[in-house]
């Protein structure tokens, strides 16, 4: 077997891989010879089949089978022992259909190849980036502040409605035309209505200054006219086990007034929100809060820096890339999922993700970056961490969050997102490192204003796996 190449210009290459019966005849020999034991024929014992018939019937399938194994097995090697970066697959020239395919010819077969570029890095303080820090203001801190005390706080008894902020218990009846009972209509009871969802105030009045043993008669579908609010407040699944209900009054017969109201901010809040005894003072709560705040803030901006330093990267070393090999090469593998105007469109982004691929790589390989498992697993519990914290709970115990996170990398799939996640975080920090940065500080709706369909195109790249156990 030879293998000899040509390069055509720097980013291609094509590769000639001569084979002759020598490489395989004594494997294609082997495999007849399996068949023959195998084959189970009419008018012949077990293994007795005649060698010719058995070469004549599947000959040419067990060659083009094992030249095809010899081929890309070859190919590979060499591609690992020359050391070459190739981009995409190697394309055959031809697809083999006029080659004489009998035992004992000699074969020869061409491949394209796309060659990654050498990329030049030549990082320094030279180059100039900015990463923008955004202002804790008081403000936002007090909103905070206000979250945690609305998510804490509770209904308490009350007399009366005073401020629609209230919440009433009590049982719903369908009246029919005489203002009686509606035989056969709907009801519940125990029922609850939250006033702050009555947003009208011709629908308010009914309610206004109501006291515990009042009956309320009042229009509920013009009242609430959301569906989940009314199945809701008559305590059915969903609309068709209400009907239509568009011209009935009902009637509610209170029980129970409760308004809600947000808890203190004392010892038993911040044990809440940071944990038992990590926070004592109205002042060290406020601060944990800023600090909070500013880490997530600063996570945002170096999300910024990442997308920024990108495209200076892109722009500064722009480097070449096979376009012609590329496109012909993804179009074979995608052209049954998309048609020829999506391709189109979709192309210069697969162009610009190879380009960053090569850059970020030679920026991996220049800084000896490496992923370690425990770092994995951190990266891991700060995303459990942060889907708990959606649903409230801000001071989840380590063990359990380590718990959790272990759950999330039983997947192969979910291992390769985390760990890519760790690394483009690495590549983003030796980029900061590398390059002089300067720090420029504005407002939360300034940076808001300032993000670009690159910066959401960048977050949405590095998006955070969906922890399910969480």
């Amino acid at each position: 077997m030879n293998i000899n190449k040509e390069q055509t210009d720097d980013l291609n290459l094509l590769v000639s891989v001569e084979i002759n019966k020598d490489d395989y005849t004594s494997k294609v020999n082997e495999v007849l010879r399996d068949y023959r034991r195998k084959a189970n024929m009419p008018g012949f014992r077990p293994g007795k089949v005649p060698e010719g018939l058995v070469r004549k019937m599947y000959g040419k399938a067990v060659l083009v089978d094992e030249i095809n194994k010899l081929v890309s097995e070859s190919l590979q090697k060499y591609i690992e022992d020359e050391k070459l970066q190739v981009l995409g697959d190697p394309m055959p020239v031809a697809d083999g259909e006029d080659m004489e395919w009998e035992i004992g010819n000699d074969f020869k077969f061409d491949f394209e190849m796309g060659i990654a570029p050498d990329i030049e890095l030549k990082l320094s303080k030279k180059d100039k980036l900015t990463k923008y820090q955004i202002a804790v203001e008081k403000d936002l801190i007090d909103k905070n502040i206000e979250n945690y005390t609305s998510r804490f706080g509770q209904f308490v008894e009350n007399e009366s409605v005073v401020d629609f902020k209230e919440k009433l218990t009590g049982d719903i009846i369908q009246l029919g035309d005489d203002d009686k009972p509606l035989e056969n209509g709907l009801s519940a009871e125990d029922s609850s209505i939250l006033l702050s969802i009555i947003k009208d105030e011709e629908h308010q009045k009914p309610f206004k200054n109501a006291k515990v043993g009042d009956e309320i008669v009042f229009n509920l579908s013009q009242t609430f006219p959301n569906d989940w609010e009314i199945t809701s407040i008559l305590r059915k699944k969903d609309k068709t086990e209400v009907g239509d209900i568009e011209a009935s009054l009902f009637r509610f017969t209170v029980k129970k007034i409760e308004k809600f109201v947000n808890a203190e901010v004392n010892q038993e809040l911040f044990d809440k929100v940071f944990g038992e005894g990590s926070v004592t003072s109205a002042e060290e709560f406020e601060q944990q809060i800023k600090d909070d705040i500013a880490a997530d803030f600063d996570e945002a901006c170096m999300n910024k820096f990442g997308s920024d330093a990108r495209q200076y990267l892109l722009d500064k070393i722009n480097p070449a890339l096979p376009e012609t090999f590329l496109r012909k090469w993804l179009w074979a593998v995608n052209k049954d999922k998309i048609d020829e105007v999506g391709f189109d469109r979709e192309f210069p982004k697969f162009m610009e993700g190879t380009q960053w691929d090569l850059i970020a790589n030679a920026i991996s390989k220049e800084n000896e970056i490496k992923i370690e498992e425990d770092e994995i697993i951190d990266m891991a519990k700060k995303i459990t961490q942060r889907q708990f914290a959606q649903y409230g709970v801000t001071n989840f115990p380590d063990e359990a969050l380590t718990n959790y996170a272990k759950g999330m990398l039983k997947e192969e799939k979910t291992i390769r997102q985390i760990a890519a996640q760790v690394m483009d975080k690495k590549i983003v920090d030796a980029i900061y490192n590398a390059v002089d940065v300067a720090t420029q500080e504005m407002s939360l709706d300034d940076f808001n204003k300032m993000m670009s369909p690159a910066d959401q195109e960048y977050k949405e790249e590095n998006q955070e796996p969906e922890n399910k156990e969480a």
